[in-house]
């Protein structure tokens, strides 16, 4: 009688055991996916705009905004940092992805939206769109990455173009796909 109740006491125990494990790692995952949410915006120092500076021509702004907002890829964001910017990706006969970056400093502007979407078309003779991706995005980020964005299972040359919920293009850039 005695070594059965040691017994229920022992398992007792590894239940608890496990149960704080799991938990534990629980949070350890939550603080990670904090972590990379905050990695992707990074802080940037606010600029003051004169009243003066508003006056300005449209069209010039309008040159000025898009030629300094930057729509790009990296095989990946981590730790703050891109790694592996390239406009040209090899990926394997199951297919492969990369990250889509947009930098919006050079631009003072801040995204403005709730949402985006990442329109991903095949270029050639008759261009198709092939996919767009859906994201939630923070109004006053400048500076977005998109990890893994769409899983790419054909070579050739692509144009990716972020796009407010209205349809106001953002950025575009072009990425060639080869396969292995």
């Amino acid at each position: 009688m005695l070594n059965n109740h040691k017994l229920k006491f022992l398992i007792a125990l590894m239940v608890m055991f496990a149960v704080g494990y799991v938990c534990s790692s629980n949070k350890d995952d939550k603080k990670e996916d904090t972590k990379k949410e905050d990695t992707k915006k990074e802080d940037t120092k606010k600029e003051d705009t004169k009243s003066d500076e508003r006056k300005t021509d449209d069209s010039k702004k309008e040159e000025t905004s898009s030629s300094d907002v930057k729509l790009y890829f990296c095989e990946e964001y981590t730790g703050g940092k891109e790694i592996g910017k390239s406009d040209e990706f090899i990926i394997g006969k199951n297919g492969g992805y990369f990250t889509c970056m947009i930098d919006l400093r050079g631009s003072g502007k801040k995204i403005g939206v709730g949402k985006l979407e990442l329109r991903i078309t095949k270029l050639g003779p008759s261009e198709k769109i092939v996919a767009t991706e859906k994201f939630d995005v923070q109004p006053d980020w400048d500076y977005i990455f998109f990890d893994k964005f769409h899983t790419f299972y054909s070579a050739g040359d692509y144009k990716v173009t972020a796009l407010k919920p209205d349809g106001t293009p953002v950025a575009s850039g072009e990425v060639k796909i080869s396969m292995k």
